[in-house]
C-alpha cells in the first residue's frame, strides 16, 4: 500500500515549531531538497551584486526562499532601496555553491522563507544538507 503525503513544507515547518524532534526537522529539509530551485535576493548594482543578509540581534542571517514571489515581496517589504533587488533562483543542487560563498563571509545562520513559516538553521547544517544532494 502507498501512502500519499499532502503536507506541504509550510505544515512541516509548522509542525516542527510545535514539537521539535529531529524527525520534524528531517522532514522540513526533505522538503527543501525537493525544491526544483531555491531563490536568492540580490541587492545593489547589477555589475556588484551582495546577497541579502539581514541582522537579527546583531546575527548575520542569510535569507533563502522556495519562491521567487515570495523572495521579492519579502524583500520589498524590508529593504528601504527595492529598485536594487533582483530574485535569483539556482537549481537546488546547485545552490550549495552560492551559499558556501555566503558562509564563507563570516554567515552563520540561514532563514528559509522569512515569515510566519520561517525556518532557521545554522550555516553548517544547510551547508551538510545541500551538499548531500545528488540530482541526475
Amino acid at each position: 500500500m502507498v501512502h500519499i503525503n499532502k503536507q506541504t513544507l509550510n505544515q512541516a515547518v509548522e509542525h516542527f515549531s510545535q514539537n521539535g524532534t529531529s524527525q520534524a526537522r528531517q522532514r522540513v529539509w526533505a522538503f527543501i531538497n525537493a525544491m526544483p530551485a531555491l531563490y536568492f535576493v540580490q541587492c545593489g548594482r547589477k555589475s556588484c551584486p551582495v546577497p541579502w543578509i539581514m541582522f537579527e540581534d546583531d546575527v548575520p542571517t542569510a535569507m533563502v526562499f522556495t519562491e521567487s514571489e515570495h523572495a521579492l515581496q519579502a524583500a520589498k517589504s524590508i529593504i528601504e532601496d527595492g529598485e536594487n533587488i533582483r530574485v535569483v533562483g539556482l537549481p537546488t543542487n546547485a545552490a550549495s555553491m552560492y551559499m558556501t560563498a555566503i558562509a564563507a563571509q563570516g554567515v552563520q545562520t540561514v532563514c528559509f522563507n522569512h515569515g510566519p513559516e520561517r525556518f532557521d538553521a545554522p550555516m553548517d547544517e544547510v551547508l551538510v544538507s545541500l551538499g548531500s544532494l545528488t540530482r541526475f
